[in-house]
């Protein structure tokens, strides 16, 4: 018998009970995080708004609570980008996210983690104590070095630095000050980190998937003997388009008939970035209405639970609105429990204001 077909709404209703954006959830932020490995974090409110949409009595004041006892961490994971991780998950699993000496650097050149020792000595000393990150790059320069920007991109895709938290309302400042994690936690990221209980945790969050979804969203390269070392933990299915899915046995399959409320998602939401294929949860007609050329993701409105439309909040006078650029027509039901949501966002965010909705 072949592998069961999961057709994209069965991915998608798969997708969103493990985002656990089906339902809220009664969790803690930090509880909240360790379930979901890591939420992006480009913008320091994003995941203030992304854990919001996911639990069923979020506080703003708790997730900050837990950045300043150092709980949770903003730092560079996967792909290089920025990621709100409980301090646990951070430890355990960023020496996973390289795997060998070999590293290719910003325009092709080729090197080894060897090689760029020295450059690797240099930012372990200047960043024992928080720094704002460009500054290394007068360290760099007063060293000698000429590719300056190459070697600062280096040190912070191959240290394990942690962003100092500050006195700001979601916690950290743009561009920030950066540390050694074992200086900000008082403890190294673990030695012998295991990709394959990479692999698992990143199934558990945003299964089924390939192993091309896997490699894309966490860097790595190579990764099919991942998949092979997990061996009878995992059952495959095939999607629309007959492509090999790989799950975790005892992981939420809830089916496509499953209703799904509508969620408003910030910036670089996780669910949105998981895989190499997003048609489980951005339909193909509407992909082009969300494409950057800067790499900017904005944030999006799901209904039915897929994305559907774009939005933002601005706070003006006393006034919140949350705009939805909507890309296609809503139902009357559909509307009515979008502008109940948006309400509850702006009166969290935005809470002496008084809320609004405009639809574009």
């Amino acid at each position: 018998m072949g592998d069961d077909i999961l057709t994209d709404r069965d991915l998608n209703r798969a997708l969103l009970a493990r985002q656990m954006l089906l339902e809220r959830h009664p969790l803690t932020p930090v509880d909240a995080l360790s379930r979901l490995l890591a939420i992006q974090a480009q913008l320091p409110r994003t995941p203030f708004i992304g854990l919001w949409s996911r639990l069923a009595t979020f506080e703003p004041i708790a997730l900050r609570q837990a950045i300043d006892a150092r709980e949770v961490v903003r730092a560079t994971a996967m792909r290089g980008t920025l990621h709100l991780m409980t301090a646990a998950n951070f430890l355990a699993f960023r020496g996973s996210l390289r795997t060998g000496e070999a590293i290719t650097l910003p325009g092709g050149t080729k090197t080894t983690v060897t090689e760029l020792e020295p450059v690797l000595a240099l930012a372990r000393s200047h960043f024992a104590e928080p720094q704002v990150f460009e500054s290394f790059r007068d360290v760099l320069e007063k060293a000698g070095y000429s590719d300056i920007r190459i070697m600062a991109y280096a040190a912070r895709q191959l240290l394990p630095l942690v962003q100092a938290a500050s006195d700001t309302p979601y916690g950290f400042s743009p561009g920030g000050e950066f540390v050694l994690a074992k200086a900000y936690l008082g403890e190294d990221i673990a030695a012998a980190a295991e990709p394959a209980e990479l692999l698992r945790r990143y199934l558990a969050a945003w299964g089924p998937a390939t192993p091309a979804d896997f490699s894309g969203w966490s860097g790595l390269k190579g990764v099919a003997p991942l998949f092979e070392a997990l061996g009878d933990d995992l059952v495959t299915f095939r999607d629309d388009r007959k492509r090999v899915l790989y799950d975790l046995k005892d992981a939420p399959r809830p089916g496509g008939h499953i209703p799904a409320p509508p969620r408003f998602v910030p910036d670089f939401d996780a669910v949105t970035q998981g895989h190499q294929d997003r048609a489980r949860i951005l339909p193909p007609e509407h992909a082009p209405r969300v494409a950057s050329k800067n790499l900017q993701v904005p944030p999006m409105l799901l209904v039915d639970g897929f994305v559907a439309g774009t939005w933002k909040l601005e706070a003006k006078k006393k006034t919140a609105t949350v705009s939805v650029t909507a890309f296609e027509k809503f139902t009357a039901k559909d509307r009515e429990a979008i502008e109940a949501e948006a309400i509850a966002l702006a009166k969290t965010f935005e809470p002496t204001a008084e809320a609004a909705v405009l639809f574009a």
